[in-house]
């Protein structure tokens, strides 16, 4: 079993186009039945990242993507190793985690999407809403003309051929109810959206001392696991997956309470953090911050 990773990729697929949708750093089990790798959303696609598990004949994958071309891309990706995809974990709400489900679920129909209970109510909730809002914000196409609403996942940890991986949560982070998943066996952890690694952050749902304190409370549980490969939810292609997340993480939170505390109206707010953290990656997710937070 591994996670796909560069080197076996590119031997698995002919395509150079989908092998360099592929990038970060990857961890490869004692006996070389196991491996690490992601696949990263484009600017436009809000830098999500995709993990996929791949075993002798087949795979899973966490979270499913935003945007429609960079779900068939991610599709092009799984479809070129000639392995089954069996399961799709989603590890929360936000839309870029679960709406690319429809163009997955169209190319892997025996794929079967899951979230965690906890989550799961969660989306079955807000899909609809969340698919709509979307499609109104993007131009026509970019985002599916249908919603896919995981399973309840049945237990606390994911399997893929004998090989168990761990469920951790629910935690806070860029929203209340998140899970990450735990693959010791990598030494590899999937932080999701409590980490962001080089890119602004979604801070809209954190813009109180009280609810950053809980952000930060998320980050010293996962720091403490002492994963050295740490897949964050959102980062640029070329960042690598390691525990400078976390530091990336404080320092940005830092810079966030200290702008807010410091600041009285939207303009002085985005001006404040991009003083502090620079004019980063993601910058929708500061202007959505700044509005929720001087709206």
């Amino acid at each position: 079993m591994f996670l796909l990773n560069r080197r076996n990729f590119l031997e698995l697929a002919a395509s150079t186009a989908a092998a360099s949708a592929f990038a970060g750093s990857s961890a490869v089990l004692a006996d070389g039945h196991a491996s690490a790798d992601v696949f990263t959303a484009d600017p436009f696609g809000g830098l999500v990242d995709s993990v996929v598990v791949a075993g002798e004949d087949k795979m899973l994958l966490i979270d499913a993507q935003f945007t429609v071309p960079n779900a068939e891309r991610l599709a092009d990706v799984l479809a070129a190793t000639g392995k089954e995809l069996e399961t799709i974990f989603i590890t929360h709400v936000h839309p870029d985690q679960h709406l690319g489900l429809a163009v997955l679920m169209d190319r892997f129909p025996n794929a079967k999407p899951v979230a965690h209970a906890t989550v799961q109510p969660a989306i079955a909730a807000a899909a609809d809403g969340m698919r709509a809002g979307s499609a109104s914000a993007f131009p026509e196409g970019t985002i599916a003309d249908r919603v896919v609403i995981p399973d309840t996942l049945d237990g606390d940890h994911l399997m893929l051929e004998g090989e168990r991986f761990d469920i951790l949560g629910p935690m806070h982070g860029d929203t209340d109810v998140l899970t990450t998943v735990h693959m010791p066996q990598l030494d590899t952890l999937v932080a999701s959206d409590v980490v962001y690694n080089d890119t602004h952050l979604w801070t809209a749902e954190n813009t109180s001392p009280e609810r950053i304190a809980l952000w930060r409370e998320s980050l010293a549980t996962l720091e403490a696991l002492g994963a050295g490969t740490v897949i964050p939810g959102h980062r640029t292609e070329s960042t690598m997956n390691d525990a400078s997340g976390f530091a990336h993480m404080r320092r940005y939170l830092d810079a966030w309470e200290a702008a807010l505390a410091d600041t009285t109206t939207a303009e002085d707010l985005k001006a404040s953090m991009l003083e502090r953290v620079g004019d980063l990656p993601g910058g929708f997710f500061l202007d959505r911050g700044v509005g929720a937070a001087r709206g």
